[in-house]
């Protein structure tokens, strides 16, 4: 497929992403820290409520909304001031909400005539708020849209520079005649797995909370199915630190390919072969494939096996850094790739060999 229409759709998605995590997700971050750091040195002041007001918002289905909107009269180092807010968040919210709770205690304050404490920001006195309280509710709502849509955004552009790198569609054919060695660094999918278990934690820990409030508030129902998503991402946590752990114990491999007819190459090891590992285990597994696999089709979850060719299973000797290999697959035609398979220590690499010819 050609690049152009490939970097289109990909510059959407690296555009759209990073736009809706910064309005969705670092900018309330953002207000939800100035209004922390703001109320840290705020003073307590009595104030008379000088205007309330519910505010009421309609959705386009009729769908009413309010939130709470009021003034105060305070005496601040001598000096009368009247402003304020009710709070740091006008959102509007349904009936019975914080907006309504909060307009109803102003509302009770306003009608015995009693004075109320409101937070004063020393530095600059016309800023005045009732309820300072903090929204942790939407702070942990923003975190995945700041965390995951901008991880989004950048991969999308991480992969435009890839589709455009020099010397990308080069066959290694073209590279061992340039004299450039053919060194590919394999993937694991521990990334993958790690962006996986964030996203999930991300999102059901939030519903975790929303369910939990709810049982708070009209005790144990099915709501509690909701704690299972948390649990299981708990689950992943761990399956990834395990994978992480296997990774580090297997190093980085790298493989280097020196010849085409037939494929000749070597794996580096670094550190070698068993170097992290307890070291009363003199001899370490290792199995290595290498595999002829066709482009995954949309409707399908992993690339078809064409071909298939063990190069090597079973023990090697601790220390070892380097293993060579030969082999003469078959060539890849129009849609299939190579692919050498290798697994250390629990970890599993694969290396997608470009183009021969």
């Amino acid at each position: 497929m050609d690049r152009l229409p490939l970097t289109l759709v990909a510059l959407a998605f690296a555009i759209l992403f990073p736009l809706l995590g910064f309005v969705a997700g670092v900018k309330p971050l953002y207000e939800h820290g100035e209004n922390w750091w703001r109320s840290r040195t705020s003073v307590a002041v009595p104030a008379r409520v000088e205007s309330l007001e519910r505010v009421e918002h309609l959705s386009r289905k009729r769908i009413a909304t309010y939130r709470a909107k009021a003034s105060f009269r305070y005496t601040f180092e001598g000096r009368q001031f009247v402003g304020g807010q009710a709070s740091f968040y006008d959102t509007p919210e349904l009936h019975g909400g914080f907006q309504d709770k909060l307009y109803d205690e102003l509302k009770n304050s306003q009608q015995r005539q009693s004075l109320v404490d409101i937070w004063v920001d020393p530095s600059h006195p016309e800023r005045a708020v009732f309820n300072r309280t903090l929204d942790w509710e939407t702070t942990v709502w923003s975190l995945p849209f700041a965390l995951l849509f901008n991880g989004f955004g950048l991969a999308a552009w991480g992969y435009i520079f890839n589709l455009w790198r020099p010397g990308r569609n080069k066959t290694m054919a073209d590279r061992l005649r340039e004299g450039r060695p053919i060194l590919l660094e394999g993937t694991d999918g521990t990334a993958l797995l790690f962006v996986f278990a964030l996203a999930w934690n991300s999102f059901s820990w939030p519903f975790a909370t929303i369910a939990l409030e709810h049982i708070r508030a009209n005790g144990l129902s099915l709501a509690a199915i909701a704690f299972l998503f948390p649990i299981a991402g708990l689950g992943l946590i761990l399956l990834t630190w395990l994978q992480f752990r296997n990774q580090w114990f297997a190093g980085r491999p790298v493989l280097e390919i020196t010849g085409l007819s037939p494929l000749r190459g070597s794996i580096h090891f670094s550190p070698a072969i068993g170097q992290r590992s307890p070291p009363l285990e003199l001899m370490h597994r290792v199995s290595i494939s290498l595999r002829l696999v066709k482009s995954v089709r949309s409707s399908q979850n992993k690339p078809i096996k064409i071909w298939e060719h063990c190069l090597q299973d079973g023990p090697v000797a601790r220390g070892t850094k380097v293993l060579d290999f030969v082999a003469g697959p078959p060539r890849e035609r129009m849609g299939e790739q190579l692919e050498l398979v290798l697994e250390l220590a629990g970890a599993n690499y694969s290396f997608h060999l470009p183009r021969s010819r």
